[in-house]
């Protein structure tokens, strides 16, 4: 699952690169909200990996900060993707494709990563995850 706090220049960690089939894909991401059906399509930067091995996963900034313009495509640290993104909870799928500037997901080549996401408004954080390594058992709803 993916949190993006509101206010913030978000470190994602998604694992595109594993199931990449282009030599070296930019990565489109499509965010569309559960409740509104709005949805955003941007390509945000990547940090290049510190070592000289391939990780098993990919780190993307993304800025949500309503007091600047929204950025769709990213090429640098400093200019980051920025949305204007609802608080709520996400669809997010990620597609690797040749172009650097095409937000179009038809014409992209193919997914390599689905997951869904939450956007936290202003005023709370995202809760700190962690695992116990007890129990494999979750409750998905209580009522």
């Amino acid at each position: 699952m993916v949190y993006l706090n509101v206010g913030e220049n978000n470190q994602v960690i998604a694992t595109c690169s594993v199931n990449k089939q282009l030599s070296s894909p930019t990565y489109l991401w499509s965010m569309r909200h559960k409740l509104t059906n709005e949805s955003w399509k941007f390509i945000p930067f990547r940090v290049q990996p510190s070592v000289s091995y391939s990780p098993s996963y990919d780190q993307f900034m993304i800025n949500c900060d309503y007091n600047s313009p929204q950025v769709y495509t990213a090429s640098t640290a400093n200019d980051t993707a920025n949305l204007h993104l609802t608080a709520g909870d996400y669809f997010i799928k990620v597609y690797e494709q040749t172009s650097t500037t095409n937000l179009n997901p038809m014409l992209s080549y193919d997914v390599v990563y689905e997951t869904i996401g939450r956007v936290i408004g202003t005023g709370t954080t995202a809760p700190n995850i962690s695992y116990t390594g007890s129990t494999d058992i979750f409750k998905v709803y209580k009522g």
